[in-house]
């Protein structure tokens, strides 16, 4: 018996749901190997259909239809009489072979495609699964594996995180408690908890909706988070988005405001005026929004300040305990160069600063005019540090109520076309660093604490703006 011969007594074993699990493998593997063992599939597929129209047997079992993608473009059709009753079955049985298809397309995108650690049984009727592939690339707490793709038309995550890719490309973040929905492709919608989304040059025009807004990306990274009350905060990382009322087509008209890098908004109903929100906590090393459903912090809970001007969203941004080494220093950056905060030269960060809530601020023309104080709620004793750009005269406020720890940190790398930088130069690999003071002042309980502006009055300004740490007292 030749090898074709054999495979299609394995193969009416598989469609009469008789073979074992064993065979059921072998099946797949040549399937997978063999063009001419997809095409005798392809052959016995179409008898069986015809006997099954026929007869009554049992369908095809889900668990082992090939991938359409790999199916010949052109079937084999078996010749009929020409009379009017096998025309009539050649109708029938073009629509049992068609049937038998579309059970095989919903297989490969519902189950086959790549997914692991499913077991192959046979089955006496056919399940589709609906959903939208994707591949997970970082998990902790969660029942999913890295490496793993899945079908997802839902995704309820009480605790841990997870990070996957979906089918168009973009990149999504979520920490528990989290709940979405997998519209298609290109849209979610997310129902409570936080999302972040990095989109790439994939999946530019990406959708995530909410009850109150729907964001539509333009090729960036951004947050969206959900509240208890169906409120929803936006925050751009990198790029720019447009929000949108909730249940509206994507029209100019809809349009409520368009975000950048660095701002933040929050639409409280569907019906609302969107507002600038001032503050938004970010975790991890990717920045990803914490947002409505986790604190921003157990020692600040809040940044306000009160610029009152039309269109204006920027955002503080709080990372809890994440003052190091190379930690954010602003939202502002071109490309993959972001402002960070680095010790100098041949000097170990100080280990004071070390796991200290930083605080994002402000930088570029916006700080160009003399800006309102900033106001940092305080929920417990603590220090407040200050890094200010040590090529200005500090103000009166900071010389007042801080004082000059004698650390010293850089921000950086910086552009060269920036009116904080026209004066600066190179290091030893050409890049641009500004140096700046860390002034301190102790907390004794919890308060609201005001920072003025940078600025001496009467004086112009073309230095960085100042940075911002706060760290518990023990």
């Amino acid at each position: 018996m030749n090898g074709i011969e054999s495979f299609e007594r394995l193969c009416n074993a598989v469609l009469e749901g008789k073979a074992s699990e064993a065979q059921l493998e072998q099946f797949r593997q040549q399937l997978h190997s063999s063009a001419a063992a997809r095409k005798a599939y392809a052959d016995q597929t179409q008898i069986h259909a015809l006997l099954t129209w026929q007869q009554g047997r049992a369908a095809v079992p889900a668990s082992v239809i090939l991938s359409p993608l790999e199916f010949q473009s052109t079937l084999n059709v078996i010749p009929f009489p020409p009379d009017k009753v096998w025309t009539l079955r050649r109708a029938v049985f073009g629509i049992a072979v068609a049937v038998v298809m579309f059970l095989g397309l919903a297989y490969w995108l519902g189950f086959g495609h790549g997914q692991k650690n499913l077991s192959v049984v046979a089955q006496k009727s056919v399940s589709v699964r609906k959903g939208v592939s994707v591949d997970i690339l970082a998990t902790s707490g969660s029942p999913y594996e890295v490496g793993q793709r899945v079908m997802l038309s839902r995704l309820d995550l009480k605790t841990g995180s997870l990070r996957f890719r979906i089918s168009s490309g973009a990149v999504v973040d979520v920490e528990g408690p989290v709940a979405l929905e997998f519209v298609d492709p290109m849209r979610l919608r997310l129902l409570r908890g936080s999302i972040t989304t990095d989109v790439g040059t994939e999946a530019k025009g990406f959708v995530v909706d909410t009850a109150s807004a729907c964001v539509l990306d333009l090729g960036t990274r951004f947050g969206v988070s959900v509240g208890n009350d169906g409120s929803t905060d936006i925050l751009v990382l990198q790029g720019e988005v447009e929000v949108h009322r909730a249940g509206q087509p994507l029209t100019p008209e809809s349009r409520l405001a368009s975000l950048f890098e660095g701002e933040a908004a929050r639409m409280v109903g569907r019906e609302a005026k969107i507002q600038r929100l001032q503050t938004l906590a970010l975790s991890g090393d990717r920045l990803s929004i914490r947002g409505l459903t986790a604190p921003a912090s157990s020692v600040v809970t809040d940044v306000t300040d009160n610029i009152k001007k039309a269109n204006f969203y920027r955002c503080y941004t709080i990372v809890p305990g994440g003052m190091s080494q190379g930690a954010l220093a602003s939202l502002v950056h071109r490309g993959h160069r972001k402002l960070t905060w680095l010790s100098l030269p041949d000097q170990l960060f100080p280990a004071e600063l070390q796991g200290a809530d930083v605080i994002g601020t402000f930088q570029g023309e916006v700080i160009r005019k003399e800006v309102p104080d900033i106001n940092l709620e305080l929920a417990r004793p603590c220090a407040v540090y200050v890094m200010f750009d040590s090529r200005a005269m500090p103000p009166e406020w900071l010389r007042r109520d801080f004082k000059d720890t004698g650390f010293r940190l850089r921000s950086g790398p910086w552009w060269s076309d920036l009116v904080a930088t026209k004066n600066l130069q190179p290091d030893a690999n050409g890049e641009l660093y500004i140096v700046h003071s860390v002034w301190r002042r102790d907390v004794p309980s919890a308060a609201t604490v005001t920072l003025g502006t940078p600025f001496v009055k009467g004086q112009k300004y073309p230095y960085a703006m100042y940075g911002i740490a706060v760290k518990a007292l023990n």
